[in-house]
């Protein structure tokens, strides 16, 4: 090939022998020296070899549904793309063109232009929907793009079929500004007569300022994230951490990535901007569902949320964990009890009470319906009901009603058959009701459950028979069902909002959990628990806690109970230097607490200002941050001040 055969822009004057030399090409037969670019000749080549027919009359076109799922995967490059194509259409306006959008594979999104070049372009489907990838329609600038992952101009007989030869087109990539990966490609399109060598440079600058935009918003986006996900940096600070945003790109690692290859079987792409479609939150549950890889394992990850919603998703490898477990699983043999209930800490009458009838109910083939408020341990209870049953060996499957769309609980609980939606996993796959087969199903948050959904699950509850979602087979299972709420359902079903017949049938037995605020003397063996299993998990000595510091604890009400207390304790513990927890990491709201339950109202405001203005303001900072679990935001609107200002203090405390 000659030194002219490679030029970016396509020359007018080779047109004749780029048209000999395809001829000569389809026959197999020697080309000239010159006259046809290489990326031109290596396309035509690519064409060849997936056996594109250079008589095709159109390119192939995607289906609505299909158009629409393509669509909703790409939302975020469309609404990053529609100001810049729009800008660029003003550009072209009097040029005859059209302007395109497509996804990574070839398919048109979006597409402008005046409607004499739109009927032009409808006739080889260059329109929404048609797909224009080169192993379906031969050498095409949005194809060789895709291909090349290079901008590239295609000229008439440049072209790999026939009637597309009078058209000319444009294209450049737009590449993730994390990973450089592939999302989609700027085309511009027009007969021949429309060429012009300035289009190539027009559609570059719009696919970088696209890359622009979406880089400036994950940039956002992540820092939103990362500073929602460190509480769980500091949490699981000994096992292997990977943090995924919505669309499932890795945004932070942290820990072994070969420890969790050599024990898991994990294959990830581990360097920052891999994605892993499992966990892109634009694709459909149920096509994510059968993404998601077999060594994934559900309870390894942890959602990323803000009051806004999902940012992104933690995914938690037990490292240390797991290590620490299989070193110390001859004591923990040595220590094992035939009490199911041992997890349940506390001595006070009022936990002592509850635990009592757990034991008389758990052996009953009964459904049992739990009651209490957030946190105050209800699965905790539906394990040692289920470990003391008749069936301890069989499963235990939870699932939260509550935290499920009604479709994705729907397929969740009742399973699913192979071709039941878009996406449906080959061969089907069973509900929780089938994997709880022979053991016990906790169903949490039975009262967030939708209305349309009762009569399904009252079915089975009356017949023990599953009929999965688009299915006619009945599966006969026998589950015995804990469920548990916070909600009066016995009020919500007398005011419509839950089946009556449902509540009676779930509530055969019930068990009231009493709040921590109504068993204070457990408050501090429950701290002393956590405080060893912590020790376990960081892999250093129990912390000694300050006087004052335990005398809050124990004076707090604990609005959300266990839970509240873990997670408050669990902050603490991770951000306390040495061995030693000392006052300064309280939260806020818990030492004010404290002191004015203890101290008179006269007395309150000189114990407040004891000490050194600048001692208070960093102790106040550092409690809101463990009390915020590092969400600095919510840390901030605590502190009554702004999250700037916020930044400014804890740069100046490191200093």
């Amino acid at each position: 090939m000659s030194p002219n055969s490679n030029p970016l822009i396509p020359r007018i004057g080779d047109e004749s022998v780029v048209a000999s030399s395809w001829e000569r090409f389809l026959q197999d037969r020697p080309l000239p020296g010159a006259g046809v670019r290489n990326v031109v000749l290596d396309s035509w080549r690519r064409s060849r070899s997936e056996a594109v027919d250079p008589s095709i009359g159109s390119a192939p076109t995607a289906d609505g549904d299909k158009i629409n799922q393509l669509r909703a995967r790409s939302r975020d490059l469309y609404e990053a793309a529609k100001p810049v194509l729009e800008t660029l259409r003003e550009i072209l306006r009097e040029s005859g063109t059209l302007i395109m959008l497509s996804d990574p594979s070839g398919t048109i999104l979006d597409l402008n232009g005046e409607s004499r070049a739109r009927d032009a372009g409808e006739q080889i489907n260059l329109a929404p929907g048609g797909c224009w990838s080169e192993e379906l329609i031969g050498t095409n600038a949005i194809g060789t793009t895709i291909a090349t992952h290079q901008a590239v101009q295609i000229y008439a007989s440049e072209h790999y079929c026939i009637d597309v030869k009078h058209w000319t087109c444009a294209a450049a990539p737009i590449l993730d500004p994390l990973g450089k990966n592939l999302l989609g490609v700027v085309d511009v399109s027009g007969v021949k007569e429309t060429f012009h060598g300035h289009t190539l440079g027009l559609v570059i600058s719009a696919a970088k300022q696209i890359e622009g935009i979406l880089a400036q918003r994950d940039a956002e986006l992540h820092g939103r994230l990362l500073e929602h996900a460190m509480a769980g940096f500091s949490r699981y600070g000994n096992d292997c951490l990977v943090l995924f945003d919505q669309r499932g790109r890795i945004v932070k690692t942290s820990g072994s990535m070969q420890q969790a290859r050599e024990m898991y079987g994990v294959r990830l792409p581990f360097e920052v901007g891999g994605q892993v479609p499992a966990l892109d939150f634009a694709i459909h549950p149920a096509e994510r569902l059968r993404l998601t890889p077999p060594w994934l394992r559900p309870e390894w990850l942890h959602p990323v949320r803000s009051r806004d919603g999902d940012l992104g998703t933690l995914l938690v490898i037990p490292i240390g964990t797991a290590q620490r477990q299989r070193s110390s699983s001859q004591t923990v043999a040595d220590k094992a009890t035939d009490d199911a209930f041992d997890e349940i800490i506390g001595t006070s009458q009022a936990i002592a009470t509850a635990k009592a009838r757990a034991r008389r109910i758990a052996p009953l083939d009964l459904p049992v319906l739990l009651l209490g408020e957030t946190g105050a341990g209800k699965e905790i209870f539906a394990r040692a009901i289920h470990k003391a049953s008749g069936k301890p060996d069989g499963p235990f499957i939870a699932v939260n009603c509550g935290a499920l769309t009604r479709e994705l609980l729907a397929s969740e609980l009742f399973g699913y058959s192979e071709g039941a939606f878009t996406g449906a996993r080959r061969g089907g796959l069973p509900g929780k009701f089938e994997q709880a087969d022979h053991g016990t199903l906790f169903l949490d948050e039975i009262g967030e459950m939708p209305l349309d959904m009762q009569p399904h699950l009252l079915r089975v509850l009356q017949d023990g028979i599953v009929v999965r979602l688009g299915d006619t087979r009945e599966r006969k299972v026998a589950v015995r069902i804990i469920a548990a709420t916070n909600r009066d359902l016995k009020a919500d079903a007398e005011a419509g909002r839950f089946r009556e017949d449902l509540f009676h049938r779930l509530c055969v037995v019930s068990l009231n959990l009493p709040p921590l605020r109504d068993r204070p003397a457990d408050t501090e063996a429950i701290i002393g628990r956590l405080n060893q299993r912590l020790a376990q998990k960081y892999g250093c000595p129990p912390k000694s806690l300050a006087p004052d510091v335990l005398h809050h604890l124990l004076r707090y009400r604990w609005p959300g109970n266990i839970r509240e207390l873990q997670n408050v304790f669990e902050a603490m513990f991770a951000l306390s230097d040495g061995d030693y927890i000392d006052g300064s990491l309280l939260p806020p709201h818990i030492a004010a607490n404290a002191i004015d339950a203890a101290l008179p109202p006269d007395e309150i405001r000189p114990a407040m200002t004891a000490g050194r203005l600048a001692e208070m303001e960093r102790s106040a900072i550092n409690a809101a941050v463990a009390s915020a679990h590092g969400n600095l935001s919510m840390a901030a609107r605590t502190l009554g001040i702004s999250r700037s200002t916020l930044y400014v203090k804890l740069a100046a405390m490191r200093t």
